[in-house]
């Protein structure tokens, strides 16, 4: 199960009695969010004070909790996207001068924080946590220094040895630009302190793709995420090298069946 805060990315109509959604910063992101009307601008948020940082970590804890409690093998702390933990990472974004703004050592706190507290509740190996270094998606615009950025998050997170690390791999959506950004250090990073920990890659992978990124050693596992909107049997379809079916945009928020839940499998035989 992903563990997902928004932070900012969010509007007054979905926050317990219209309160403003909280994030490291008050300035409003230039995004939108789907909320029973559609599509509308996102709220102008709260920042968080220093004293309030404690429950952020112990609302993590206890859903990690409360979903292995429910049966899941383990969660992933979504960190990625533009969302709250990414909008404590990134400069461009936390413009805080108290423990967790400014300096990159404070900017990481309340991530390391989350993880600490998780891996402590449910296991370093049922945890796993998503980031994204270089996309732009909801207003997270790039970093000052991107690379010093993540390579000190991954220094810090490997003695942790998370069941695996997580990375969107350019922008948000597919798209695979040119951003310049080194992965492999990254990688490298993770893997001196944690050789058993996973490396999983995403973003806009062909199967030809992952089956390349396997067989190079650049990754240990890719993820498949839109594709499994439309093929509700994936797995089968990438095993056999069968055709995906295409995704219909436009009934990504339709809230009910259509584009859901009423893509067809494959025809298979009768047994």
């Amino acid at each position: 199960m992903q563990l997902w805060h928004v932070g900012r990315i969010s509007h007054v109509s979905l926050q317990p009695n219209g309160q403003p959604p909280v994030s490291s910063t008050a300035r409003a992101a230039n995004g939108k969010t789907f909320t029973k009307d559609g599509f509308v601008p996102v709220s102008t948020p709260r920042a968080l004070r220093e004293d309030e940082m404690s429950r952020i970590v112990a609302d993590y804890r206890h859903a990690a909790r409360s979903a292995v409690a429910c049966g899941f093998d383990g969660v992933e702390v979504h960190g990625a996207n533009g969302y709250l933990l990414e909008q404590f990472l990134r400069d461009s974004i936390n413009d805080r001068s108290d423990a967790y703004g400014g300096s990159l050592t404070n900017r990481a706190r309340l991530l390391l924080e989350v993880l600490e507290a998780v891996t402590a509740e449910v296991g370093a190996g049922r945890t796993g946590l998503r980031l994204s270094p270089v996309t732009q998606a909801n207003d997270a615009q790039q970093d000052s220094n991107a690379q010093s950025l993540f390579n000190y998050v991954v220094e810090q997170l490997a003695p942790l040895r998370l069941a695996y690390l997580h990375l969107i791999e350019g922008q948000t959506a597919g798209a695979r630009d040119n951003v310049a950004f080194d992965y492999a250090q990254l990688r490298q990073r993770f893997k001196r302190h944690h050789p058993s920990g996973a490396w999983m890659v995403n973003n806009g992978y062909s199967r030809a793709m992952a089956v390349e990124a396997i067989a190079s050693g650049s990754a240990d596992l890719v993820a498949f995420g839109r594709p499994f909107i439309s093929n509700p049997d994936l797995v089968e379809r990438l095993r056999i090298d069968a055709p995906l079916a295409p995704l219909n945009q436009k009934t990504l928020y339709g809230g009910g069946a259509e584009g859901y839940t009423d893509y067809p499998a494959l025809a298979t035989s009768p047994a």
